[in-house]
Formats: C-alpha cells, sequence, structure tokens
C-alpha cells in the first residue's frame, strides 16, 4: 500500500462527514425558516383592532365576507390588509406626503373557512386640502389569487359627487366600494362589504406594503 493512503482514506471520510452535518444543518434551518413563514400567516386572525381606545376620531368597524369568484362560497385563507388616515387626514402623526407607506393605522386579517373578517377602527378623513373622499385602502389575496388592491369609500360624504360616483364605484372587490355607515346601539359606526374575489394579473404598479 502506498504511503499516505490511510490518510487520504481518512480525509474522505472526514470530509463526507462534514458535508453530511452540512447538509443536514441546511435542512433544519430551511424547515425551521418555512415553518417560521406558516405559523407567522396562520396566526393572522380574522378579526382586528387597529387602534386603542383612546384614537381621537369616530368608533367605526367593517366586516364582510370574502367569497370566491363564484360569490357564494367563502374564500378561507384569503389575506385582506388595511390602512388609511386618521381623524386629521394624515398617515402619520404631523402629516408627510410619503406617510402611506409608512402608515400609523393598519392590520391584517387571513379568513377562516365562513370567509369572514372585520376591523375595527376610527373613520379616517380626507387629504386635508384635497378632493378625494375619506377612504381605507386595501390589499387583498388568497390561494390562487395574487395581491390586489381595493378601496372602501363612504355614503355620504360631501366629496361623492354624482360626477365622481360610477368612477369611485368601479375598483376592483366585486361589490360597490362606497359603504353604508350605520350607527350601532353603542353609537359606533358600522359597515359591511363583502369581497368577491378576482383573479388580477400582478403589475408593478401595485404598491408594495412596507409593513
Amino acid at each position: 500500500m502506498p504511503l499516505g493512503t490511510g490518510k487520504m482514506k481518512n480525509m474522505n471520510l472526514i470530509i463526507s462527514f462534514l458535508s453530511f452535518l452540512f447538509f443536514n444543518c441546511q435542512q433544519a434551518t430551511l424547515s425551521k425558516t418555512i415553518l417560521t413563514t406558516n405559523n407567522d400567516t396562520l396566526n393572522i386572525p380574522p378579526k382586528i383592532k387597529m387602534v386603542t381606545d383612546s384614537e381621537p376620531g369616530e368608533p367605526m368597524i367593517i366586516s364582510g365576507v370574502v367569497y370566491l369568484p363564484d360569490g357564494k362560497t367563502p374564500a378561507k385563507g384569503a389575506i385582506l390588509s388595511v390602512w388609511h388616515t386618521d381623524a386629521k387626514g394624515f398617515y402619520i402623526t404631523g402629516g408627510g406626503g410619503a406617510g402611506e407607506l409608512h402608515p400609523r393605522i393598519h392590520g391584517r386579517m387571513k379568513t377562516r373557512a365562513d370567509g369572514k373578517y372585520e376591523f375595527r377602527t376610527i373613520k379616517p378623513a380626507p387629504y386635508p386640502g384635497h378632493t378625494s373622499p375619506a377612504h381605507v385602502h386595501g390589499h387583498i389575496s388568497a390561494p390562487g389569487f395574487p395581491e390586489y388592491p381595493i378601496i372602501y369609500y363612504f355614503e355620504g360624504d360631501d366629496l361623492i359627487t354624482e360626477q365622481n360616483r360610477s368612477e369611485l364605484n368601479n375598483h376592483y372587490g366585486g361589490t360597490p366600494s362606497i359603504i353604508t355607515l350605520k350607527k350601532d346601539s353603542n353609537g359606533k359606526l358600522t359597515g359591511h362589504r363583502d369581497i368577491i374575489l378576482q383573479y388580477v394579473k400582478p403589475s408593478g404598479e401595485t404598491m408594495r406594503l412596507q409593513w
């Protein structure tokens, strides 16, 4: 046997063992990453409270059901992200044009088998000095349905006119974007809007949420 053959075999065994350890560590790390991602998604509730009780503004509760495109079957696992301005019309404290990328009032829901969602917040104010009616922005997605934007407006807003009503209602969501708010027995504004999923081809124009 040539000198050094034994050492070479030992070296090969060491390399094989180290490779085995590296592969298993990588697999464990990947598994943990996937598990964390799944847990993050699974732990999103279908009902959320977006503000504290001390938040200035009129308390408001919006609820509804997310349906598959047939408009009858509840959509399980749909994720609805919503955000809006405060009672003064600002996304961030003190105002600022870039606030929509990092809104102070925001939240995310995930539907269960019944497709229901609900968010408790305050009624937003329109942007100061603008003609856009008060609104809540939303992004909706579900298994097989890439993320796309929707929006909520409120009936009775002085900035909703006969001239812009049709355009404001002509947004994604499958149901009218303008919803009616009524006061419940506790004096809180309540509104209902069902959402019918649509397949919207992913576009670079859809704002990427920063939260």
